[in-house]
């Protein structure tokens, strides 16, 4: 069942005033895989010949460092019957970043970067690591988060026979509902792409990106209460984030400005947004301008004056 679902297209969409914006997500199999070193592979490539281990991961987080040993010995003892591919979810990482880990920890294995989140959105990944395990046919047979003696088990289960007899796992987890935006045509609009946990998460392994998240929020929460006439809305990105994460985060900050997490992850896809914090601008629900660099307050507020936003 899961195959068929995953064999169609996946569509994913915000409402923006009563018109639907569909966010696609195409048939994962057929999704281009680019790897660091220039190749381009699909699930595809590999059904009937081998099973696959995919592990999405990012440079900042600190489980998925640990983890790294665990892969690379996976791929020793195994590559040579099962394809092993360390997927970087393309959230505040780059190319230096990740060669940086990949000569740190020796990684032999294949490494790509999901540019477009297209690949994470079909497998449904919200949080990293996040381990994939996909029979020969390509059947998902099991998802989870550590690298696990169940994860172990299996993979041994996977190269020591032909067919698997291993349970299909669904990767849907439930029908998340549409993030509404409600951009007003009548006035500037502004949304502010964040997480829950870019300002502490980051403090130590990326300690800018932490500094430029805790700036960013002071930022836009000094402006809405100085230009509340503006139409202001804050998008959480839904990884490692729920309801309970949400409303600490506006404890934290003492948020008054319209906060929602992106449960369909649609508008960070939507909007291409692949960096927190990232602030949108928007003038009859068309894009102006966009700003990830938070370390000048007064820049950001002649940004706003510069497109007639404020007096």
């Amino acid at each position: 069942m899961i195959k068929r679902i995953l064999s169609s297209l996946l569509f994913f969409f915000l409402i923006i005033e009563g018109h639907t914006v569909y966010s696609e997500t195409v048939n994962p199999y057929t999704i281009p895989i680019k790897t660091i070193d220039g190749k381009t592979i699909r699930l595809n490539d590999f059904k009937g010949k081998k099973p696959v281990y995919l592990k999405f991961w990012a440079t900042w987080c600190q489980p998925c460092r640990e983890q790294m040993p665990h892969l690379q010995h996976t791929y020793i003892e195994f590559g040579n019957k099962i394809e092993v591919i360390a997927v970087n979810i393309g959230i505040n990482d780059n190319v230096e970043a990740i060669t940086k880990v990949i000569k740190e920890f020796g990684l032999t294995f294949s490494v790509a970067i999901d540019d477009n989140s297209n690949l994470s959105q079909a497998f449904n990944m919200i949080a990293t690591p996040f381990h994939i395990l996909l029979d020969k046919s390509g059947t998902v047979v099991h998802k989870g988060h550590d690298a696990s003696p169940e994860l172990d088990e299996k993979i041994r289960a996977l190269v020591s026979q032909q067919v698997s007899n291993l349970s299909e796992i669904p990767t849907e987890s439930g029908k998340a509902l549409p993030l509404k935006l409600n951009l007003d045509k009548n006035k500037i609009s502004l949304l502010f792409f964040t997480s829950t946990w870019c300002d502490w998460y980051l403090k130590e392994s990326r300690p800018e990106m932490s500094s430029n998240c805790i700036a960013a929020q002071h930022i836009i929460n000094d402006l809405y209460e100085k230009y509340p006439e503006l139409n202001w809305r804050g998008v959480l990105t839904r990884l490692w984030t729920g309801d309970k994460e949400m409303k600490e985060y506006q404890a934290k900050y003492n948020i008054k400005h319209a906060l929602a997490i992106d449960n369909t992850n649609a508008a960070f896809i939507d909007y291409g947004v692949e960096d927190f914090p990232t602030l949108i601008g928007f003038n009859n629900g068309k894009e102006i301008f966009r700003l990830k660099d938070f370390s000048n307050r007064l820049l950001i507020e002649a940004k706003l004056k510069s497109i007639n936003a404020i007096d």
